[in-house]
């Protein structure tokens, strides 16, 4: 019989250590990868980081701030001011850096930290859409649209009240699509906040999460087990696809979705058709030498590599072509679930458990 755990369930036994696992096979023999740096910051957390024009960029419960990996300088670090944490990925535009919590936002400037502006939510702010003109996001029922350089409110749609917009919007050339909390996908004027249509999905899905534009469809999780490709012009399913479990996030990349489902496989779905690309076993829960540990990490790619951090801080490198795990590399340190690989291709970054940035050599 499948196994099959509910989301709850899961992230209990995950963070308590508790998932299936047996040994670790080739990693458990393998190298860890080497340490560049090891930074502390100001905080208690930090959450998962972003690099622009050779910094890094972190922001916790206390600070934010910026680094070098060249030359191992902080290069600035600004207490945000805020009595709530920043929560989410710094977004980065070609001179800000957008960071926030469930109860504000904030733009500061990428070379100084200077902050541009700060956005105080009415009820809860949602994570962000960054783009170099707008900044559109979740406050409560509402989506709000503002203005990237001065933090001045462009537009503002109202939902269905007493819900809430937590998961990011996604953009093309003149559109918004969300998906919030309250059963329906909404495609808003881009300029004007104007609903252009709205689709019912509450049958289905009460919210859409991680949408992404690509390839001409909107690509979007949902709470359940089900990946959805949606026509851009009224959202539409053009396919679905059953993990067979929870989905925790997907990855769209070089024209297919990645995702990893705790039944015990890597998926990538074809953009274009909705079918299985090729797929990797990383759990047959028999026992068998091998298995990884669960998934919490948001999968990413860089080049041609796609890279999967597992909760017993291993990171695991597969091939994007065909699926194939080129390398399993432990990482020396505890890791707060998330990597990003440098653009430069020179190594990875990291968040740890004690609110450090950890820099390491390539895999």
């Amino acid at each position: 019989m499948p196994l099959r755990l509910d989301r709850r369930r899961f992230l209990q036994a995950s963070i308590a250590g508790l998932c299936l696992r047996p040994a670790m096979g080739r990693a458990a023999d393998a190298a860890p990868l080497s340490v560049r740096h090891l930074w502390p910051t100001d905080n208690g957390r930090i959450g998962p980081l972003s690099e622009a024009s050779g910094r890094l960029f972190y922001a916790g419960d206390r600070s934010i701030g910026a680094l070098s990996p060249a030359s191992g300088d902080q290069l600035w670090s600004h207490a945000h001011g805020f009595d709530s944490p920043a929560v989410f990925r710094p977004r980065l535009t070609s001179s800000l850096m957008v960071t926030g919590g469930r109860h504000w936002l904030a733009a500061c400037d990428q070379a100084s930290g200077a902050e541009i502006w700060r956005y105080p939510a009415r009820i809860q702010t949602g994570v962000p859409l960054v783009e170099e003109d707008s900044v559109v996001f979740g406050d409560g029922h509402e989506i709000v649209s503002l203005d990237t350089l001065t933090g001045a409110e462009q537009w503002r749609f109202a939902g269905i009240p007493d819900t809430l917009a937590a998961y990011a919007p996604a953009a093309s050339a003149d559109t918004i699509y969300a998906g919030p909390g309250d059963g329906h996908l909404y495609a808003l004027d881009r300029m004007t906040g104007g609903l252009r249509w709205s689709r019912d999905i509450s049958r289905d899905w009460q919210y859409l999460r991680q949408i992404t534009v690509a390839d001409g469809i909107l690509v979007a999780g949902t709470y359940k087990e089900i990946l959805a490709g949606l026509a851009l012009e009224d959202g539409s399913r053009l396919w679905s696809f059953n993990a067979g479990n929870f989905i925790n996030s997907q990855h769209v990349a070089g024209g297919a979705a990645h995702l990893w489902s705790p039944t015990g496989w890597i998926y990538a779905i074809s953009l274009e058709s909705g079918r299985v690309r090729w797929r990797h076993q990383t759990t047959d829960y028999d026992g068998s030498a091998g298995n990884w540990a669960s998934v919490l990490a948001e999968i990413t790619t860089r080049a041609d590599k796609l890279y999967v951090l597992s909760m017993d801080n291993v990171l695991h490198v597969l091939d994007m072509e065909d699926g194939r795990e080129v390398a399993a590399r432990p990482v020396p340190g505890h890791i707060r679930h998330a990597v990003l690989p440098l653009i430069d291709g020179s190594g990875f970054a990291f968040p740890t458990t004690d609110a450090e940035v950890l820099l390491t050599g390539a895999a």
